[in-house]
């Protein structure tokens, strides 16, 4: 699938790659949560078949779930390639950001958790990762400067800023990038990261509500 940019205006096409996923980002959120906070990045990762992109962005609800929660992120599309990638600031490493919805079959993670078994299942399904249009490095504001926010039929459930964050995209790219190497050409694998947004709301959370992202 190749990556879109906004106003299709990008010279160099992307096409997608490995989602590596960054969890356990922001403190507030950890608090939320009640969990420790992370020395070095905890990722995972979501399947080809979880992306949803540009106009193919509907997922169905998945009938396993009796609770499918979602989460605001902010998306990066990584530039670089390589094992242990060097990455001196943002613009070593990033073509562009996005904004994406996380979705989670939570009830089959707790499932999974409690037994001490992997969540793939929960987190990998098709649809569960939603994104949107990338919009170039270059046009962007600072990283620290940027922000989301996320609203379901009008009402703020999700606002977060980067500066929030507790792990830079220079120390997640080298995470991600020191047991595998990913290629470099313009039109290679890419691999996009994303970056734990930080929520408002502790209540569960369904995706049959329309939602609108954007930056703030």
């Amino acid at each position: 699938m190749e990556l879109l940019f906004e106003g299709d205006h990008h010279d160099h096409p992307y096409e997608h790659g490995t989602i590596f996923c960054v969890g356990r980002n922001y403190v507030d959120h950890i608090q939320e949560l009640g969990s420790e906070v992370p020395t070095d990045p905890i990722v995972f990762v979501k399947p080809e078949c979880a992306l949803r992109h540009g106009s193919y962005n509907i997922a169905e609800y998945p009938p396993q779930t009796k609770s499918l929660e979602y989460e605001g992120e902010l998306v990066l599309l990584l530039r670089g390639g390589g094992r242990n990638v060097p990455a001196f600031g943002a613009a070593d490493i990033i073509a562009g950001y996005g904004i994406g919805l996380d979705l989670t079959m939570r009830d089959l993670q707790n499932e999974f958790k409690s037994k001490g078994l992997p969540w793939t299942l929960s987190k990998g399904f098709d649809g569960s990762a939603q994104v949107s249009h990338f919009i170039p490095f270059e046009s962007a504001p600072p990283f620290e400067e940027l922000g989301f926010s996320l609203y379901i039929n009008g009402e703020l459930r999700q606002r977060a800023m980067m500066n929030q964050m507790i792990f830079s995209p220079e120390m997640m790219a080298r995470r991600t990038s020191c047991t595998r190497h990913s290629r470099a050409s313009a039109r290679s694998a890419r691999c996009s990261g994303s970056s734990r947004s930080w929520s408002l709301s502790s209540a569960s959370r369904s995706s049959g509500d329309s939602a609108s992202r954007a930056f703030t």
